[in-house]
């Protein structure tokens, strides 16, 4: 009888620890998510700081957040880029009268997309 109780108990233990360990490993999963989820909305943020700092009308900035819902942030990315491309043959074929100002905002723009690339 002793020894049907001692084994009743060790079971109970067993999946008693057992049930801890997969909250324990949930939990470490959950944290994991939440990171990726911080991580992902951050990025959200800079590449719409980005679409409104490169695009100059606002039927680019619609086209990029189009682009960004539908198709990812690596397809805007893209996009972007390809603004910046003919924004900078347009300044070719003009006069030349870009402040400096502008140019270094897009220098900054252009790091931006390159260094985020992943």
């Amino acid at each position: 009888m002793t020894l049907t109780l001692d084994n009743r108990t060790r079971n109970k233990e067993s999946s008693l620890t057992q049930a801890l360990r997969q909250i324990q490993q949930l939990n470490s999963k959950i944290a994991v998510l939440e990171q990726e989820h911080r991580d992902y909305v951050e990025k959200q943020q800079n590449l719409i700081v980005a679409i409104a700092e490169i695009c100059v009308s606002p039927m680019q900035e619609i086209e990029a957040l189009r682009i960004l819902i539908r198709w990812g942030e690596a397809a805007c990315r893209r996009y972007l880029r390809s603004v910046l491309v003919k924004q900078g043959q347009a300044s070719k074929m003009t006069t030349g009268q870009i402040e400096k100002p502008t140019l270094d905002k897009r220098a900054k723009n252009r790091g931006f997309l390159q260094n985020s690339k992943k």
